[in-house]
């Protein structure tokens, strides 16, 4: 299979190597430092099980590839529109865009550029982060890929990127609810994940804290009372769940939006609290604890500059 990886950082880059690996043709759009390292040094990954380096083929943007089978669409969320404008000499009439963002509106926003048909979404639960330019770094176990089609169908195509998972021994399952599985990551990294960004906290003080555990159990209830106005069929104890899930996490555990913001990086605030914050005013559903974590977070902001960091991919998700 041929792919291309937009967003070469810590998810496009340990799924791309991984389906290198897998004997697939694999190019990676990066830029910068990134790209310099990738293509003097290779791609290095840093796992647990030890640490491997492989050549790539990486380039500075799409106009320099020929159409491909399958794109991994792994930009943040701030740069999924200009990123899906460089899609177009990528795609085929047969070419399948699979999403692996954050956020509940980037299939909509790539969809806009090459057609609803084009797109899957996908959800991702791993450790991973860019730890240097070229250098990949896994903490914590394998994790797993869930995707699927937006019907619900299990396509040909599906099959067929199973089954390239499947060669590249990367945990993966299809989802015939694949809006449901992405409001229900949502409902984790927005509403644990924001807090502990506002806070600036790990989630164990968080949790011990009485009035900054009904914090965190509000911020939830605020994303499952819009997932419930949109018809999104969310369980009635699915805000107990991710709790839940939250305290099985080591106490020092931070979303990847708290640890850019200690670092200094551009925030997916406004794909994150803002989609709540925006759903909430079209529905009249109240979301004020989202209001505060959006206007609070949006001052720290560094300046935009206007092109896709497109280097940069990293999450911290733990596997429900």
């Amino acid at each position: 299979m041929r792919l291309a990886v937009v967003g070469s950082g810590g998810i496009g880059g340990y799924y791309g190597a991984l389906l290198a690996n897998g004997g697939h043709d694999v190019a990676f759009i990066a830029r910068g430092a990134h790209l310099e390292a990738l293509q003097q040094r290779g791609l290095t990954v840093r796992t647990p099980e030890g640490e491997s380096t492989i050549p790539v083929n990486a380039v500075a943007d799409t106009e320099r590839l020929a159409p491909v089978d399958l794109v991994l669409f792994c930009v943040k969320s701030y740069d999924t529109e200009l990123a899906a404008q460089a899609l177009a000499p990528l795609m085929a009439r047969d070419t399948a865009v699979v999403t692996l963002q954050n956020g509940i509106d980037n299939v909509e926003a790539i969809a806009s550029v090459v057609g609803s048909g084009a797109v899957l979404a996908g959800a991702v639960y791993i450790a991973l982060q860019l730890a240097s330019p070229g250098v990949v770094l896994r903490t914590g176990g394998p994790g797993r890929i869930v995707f699927g089609e937006l019907s619900g169908a299990m396509t040909e195509r599906v099959q067929r990127i199973a089954s390239a998972f499947e060669q590249s021994r990367i945990p993966h399952e299809v989802s015939t609810d694949i809006t449901r599985v992405l409001w229900e990551k949502f409902l984790f990294i927005t509403g644990v994940g924001g807090v502990t960004a506002l806070a600036r906290s790990g989630i164990g003080p968080l949790l011990a804290s009485l009035e900054s555990r009904r914090l965190l159990t509000t911020a939830c209830e605020e994303i499952a009372a819009i997932a419930l106005a949109e018809g999104v069929p969310f369980s009635a104890d699915a805000v107990d769940r991710v709790i839940k899930q939250a305290a099985a996490l080591p106490p020092q555990w931070r979303s990847s939006m708290a640890r850019d913001l200690e670092d200094g990086r551009r925030l997916e605030v406004e794909a994150l609290s803002g989609a709540v914050v925006r759903r909430g005013l079209k529905l009249g559903v109240p979301t004020p604890v989202h209001r505060a974590i959006a206007a609070c977070l949006s001052v720290h902001q560094p300046s935009a500059s206007g092109k896709p960091h497109i280097a940069h991919s990293a999450m911290q998700v733990p596997t429900p």
